[in-house]
């Protein structure tokens, strides 16, 4: 598993969220598209499964999560946190928004559909934390640093690792429609472009991880806010033309 879990793990995501997306449509009687709304509540359940078989990967090669994630206290300062967090932010709505107009014309709503409230309230919890413990642990921690330490090439590590991070985004809502898989594919990519190339530089994934869940935080604060209040979602979506 040592050899192939970095290349085998991150086909493994990118798969789960397709089978629990079929399945989960099958099972509530509604289309992809009617079930793309519940996207947010699929995600976690995909990475509580994620995490678990982290957990079992990680014994298993005698390795853990503190191992993966190399925190160590001071090893980075609020100054440089804060200023990667808002370099993320940035290129994570640079990125949705400039192809979402070039894709669209407008910016699509999809990831911000009203649920039952409840269920957004969790989300607004859950969903950072569960996503900031796969990840970044996953794509960076295990895959890039797996694959660089079996090839000695941190290029194909880099690019291997990005594209399937990028690719998991494919599915997140899952949905039969090509051109909304791709635009969800590259809409990503500067974002996990700059994170990787930071993270093969100062191999600090901890700072990272934080900007990772205040980008979680504020997708499940909008769908919390659609939630709360339908009629923002329905002007949203209006403009959509």
């Amino acid at each position: 598993m040592k050899k192939a879990g970095p290349y085998i793990l991150p086909l493994v995501r990118s798969g789960l969220f397709i089978v629990v997306g079929l399945l989960f449509a099958m099972a509530s009687d509604q289309s992809l598209e009617q079930a793309s709304r519940w996207w947010s509540s699929i995600c976690i359940v995909c990475n509580i499964i994620i995490i678990v078989l982290l957990l079992a990967i990680f014994k298993h090669e005698g390795s853990s999560y503190r191992m993966i994630i190399g925190y160590e206290k001071g090893q980075s300062s609020l100054k440089n946190t804060l200023v990667l967090v808002l370099a993320m932010l940035a290129l994570g709505v640079v990125g949705m928004y400039g192809f979402g107009y070039l894709f669209y014309g407008y910016m699509p709503v999809t990831m911000v559909q009203p649920i039952p409230i409840w269920l957004a309230l969790a989300n607004v919890i859950l969903l950072p934390l569960t996503n900031v413990f796969v990840e970044l642990p996953l794509y960076f921690g295990y895959s890039l640093n797996g694959i660089e330490k079996m090839t000695g090439n941190t290029r194909l590590a880099i690019v291997y690792a990005t594209v399937f991070y990028a690719l998991q985004h494919s599915f997140i809502p899952l949905l039969a429609d090509r051109k909304y898989i791709l635009f969800s594919f590259v809409s990503f990519l500067p974002l996990l472009v700059f994170l990787a190339l930071v993270y093969a530089k100062n191999r600090k994934l901890a700072p990272l991880m934080i900007g990772h869940a205040i980008l979680d935080f504020a997708v499940a604060a909008q769908i919390l806010l659609t939630s709360l209040f339908p009629t923002m979602f329905e002007m949203m979506k209006s403009t959509n033309v």
